[in-house]
């Protein structure tokens, strides 16, 4: 029972540190941030610190890869049903994929900042290496996959259309166009509301190019 309760508490006091950098990442800019910043809003010591990550870089690594599978797994939870084909699927995914960024701008904008950072900074090679052993693992079987298959298969996505390549094709189209969302500023709703119709209206087009309809009502929202 001690064993479990010690194990607990480390599991705890590393979610709390994660969380505690998060949220200090979306006020400021990661680069900005230090352990002891961290530390304070998190209530925990240094010596707990370093019981969990080497470094703030580590930590900072960590974030990236949560926030991307809190967006992945998000869109892949978006509403479905048996009577959707492959296409209705992948439309619900990305309007999903747009609500996200519409709800958490600041974690898009991170990940824009990481990523115009990660070749620049100077992180160690070991952790360059396992960001990208797990950006790796996230394309081999990337999660717009079983919406496209279903398509190819059902008839209702083009038979033409490879799966994985369109799948990275949306993924890098979609995150620069949510990502230029995430610089707009909280006041700004006249933009915001503008850059949410442009992505709307690059979704209905994706959909309708890779439909082996050309007659479809607009993408399902």
């Amino acid at each position: 029972m001690t064993e479990n309760w010690h194990q607990n508490l480390k599991n705890r006091n590393r979610e709390e540190l994660i969380a505690a950098a998060k949220d200090l990442f979306m006020k400021q800019s990661f680069l900005k941030v230090n352990i002891k910043d961290v530390c304070d809003v998190a209530g925990v010591s240094r010596v707990t610190f370093y019981k969990h990550f080497q470094s703030m870089n580590e930590l900072i690594f960590e974030v990236q890869m949560e926030i991307l599978e809190s967006m992945t797994q998000f869109v892949r939870s978006a509403p479905s049903s048996i009577e959707m084909n492959g296409k209705q699927m992948l439309a619900s995914m990305l309007n999903a994929w747009i609500d996200y960024a519409r709800q958490h701008p600041g974690y898009v904008k991170f990940i824009l900042l990481f990523d115009l950072h990660f070749e620049a900074y100077d992180y160690s090679k070991e952790l360059k290496e396992n960001y990208r052993n797990f950006v790796m693992r996230g394309k081999e079987r990337h999660f717009l996959m079983d919406a496209l298959e279903a398509g190819v298969k059902d008839g209702s996505l083009k038979f033409d259309t490879e799966p994985l390549s369109t799948a990275h094709f949306i993924f890098t189209s979609m995150m620069g166009l949510l990502q230029k969302m995430s610089l707009i500023s909280k006041d700004d709703f006249n933009n915001e509301l503008q850059d949410i119709q442009i992505a709307n209206r690059f979704v209905d087009m994706l959909v309708q190019y890779l439909s082996t309809e050309s007659d479809e009502s607009p993408a399902l929202r």
